[in-house]
């Protein structure tokens, strides 16, 4: 599985390559083979609470999104606000990219189909997560792709920041 990190907000830092370790750990511990490519984007509060309310129908932010997309070349997506992990982080006193990592964690499980409706699903995902960012640091191959410039609308100019990696097992 190729996995693409993608940065395209601007309201809170991310080491791409960092969360593509992370993830590509996570993918390994959890036996994911699936061959194709999984797509982890982080997205600004406001494209995320829109998106939440297209698919999801709830009217706010949430903190992840995930898709799966049987048949395809691209496998899925995992669309993460980094704004709500800062804000989260900062709140309870916890380090950020931890946070933010653990949000890769949960879009993962939840792109493999594990649930969080209720308490005891909340519980043993969280404890999922937790192993998650307990045992998967490992090494992997990066290929930096170059800064690609965007033209937001309102008059400013951004870069958004790609990192691809290849899990291997």
């Amino acid at each position: 599985m190729v996995v693409s990190v993608i940065d395209a907000q601007r309201e809170a830092p991310v080491d791409t390559t960092r969360m593509a370790r992370f993830a590509c750990g996570a993918i390994r511990h959890l036996g994911i083979r699936t061959p194709g490519r999984l797509a982890i984007t982080f997205i600004g509060s406001r494209e995320m609470r829109a998106l939440n309310k297209r698919f999801m129908r709830h009217d706010r932010v949430t903190d992840v999104l995930s898709f799966r997309y049987d048949g395809e070349s691209v496998v899925g997506e995992i669309l993460v606000a980094p704004g709500q992990a800062c804000a989260y982080a900062k709140r309870h006193g916890i380090p950020y990219r931890e946070e933010l990592a653990r949000y890769i964690a949960h879009g993962l499980l939840h792109w493999l189909g594990h649930e969080d409706r209720t308490v005891a699903q909340q519980r043993k995902m969280r404890a999922m997560e937790d192993r998650l960012l307990l045992n998967c640091r490992g090494p992997l191959t990066v290929h930096r792709v170059p800064n690609s410039l965007t033209v937001d609308p309102r008059y400013t100019v951004h870069r958004t920041r790609y990192t691809n990696a290849r899990c291997s097992h």
